[in-house]
């Protein structure tokens, strides 16, 4: 009776937690597939990391970044930032309905083709968040990209070596993030 009674009084405290967002206002999160690799899907529209602050029950401001380079012969430098702001559309017990945008900026460089290409734009989100306990939590967030890419070509001499076009598209389906918060 004493170890029902314990269990029972226990889970009412880690439950105020989740149901009081007051309490813990930060998180961080990465691609589980970071972890296995195989198992689960990857995305180029989503960064190495991500950070999200819940500024009320309501707001939490976003943002990401990634960064890799390659000093080998064919190397390469590939880096990117992204901020944005998401509101939460429903909570119920373990789970968050949230939605938002993000605006996404990278940058990329190739060393055997030298040409610099820069990509601008921004991303609506639908956001489901899975809070497994009191410090970690899974998530979705399928978006709706749309990009303008700018490709610099230093390796010509002709006078127009600039392209642009614009893309979009479906992202980060199927995508899902562990999420630390503290």
């Amino acid at each position: 009776m004493l170890c029902v009674f314990t269990q029972y009084a226990f889970s009412q405290t880690e439950q105020s937690v989740l149901s009081n967002p007051n309490l813990i206002k930060h998180q961080v999160g990465i691609g589980i597939s970071k972890f296995v690799n195989s198992a689960f899907s990857s995305d180029k529209n989503a960064y190495a990391i991500e950070y999200r602050y819940e500024q009320s029950q309501k707001t939490a401001w976003r943002a990401g970044l990634s960064y890799e380079k390659d000093d080998s012969e064919n190397g390469f430098i590939n880096g990117g930032i992204k901020i944005g702001i998401d509101r939460n559309l429903r909570k119920y017990d373990y789970w968050t309905i949230y939605y938002g945008i993000d605006f996404l900026g990278n940058y990329s460089n190739y060393k055997n083709i030298n040409k610099d290409q820069y990509n601008f734009g921004l991303a609506p989100l639908l956001g489901i968040q899975y809070r497994i306990s009191k410090n970690f939590s899974m998530s979705i967030e399928p978006m709706i990209y749309i990009k303008h890419t700018i490709v610099v070509d230093n390796s010509t001499f002709e006078k127009n070596n600039t392209t642009r076009w614009t893309e979009s598209g479906l992202g980060k389906l199927g995508y899902i993030q562990l999420n630390f918060h503290f």
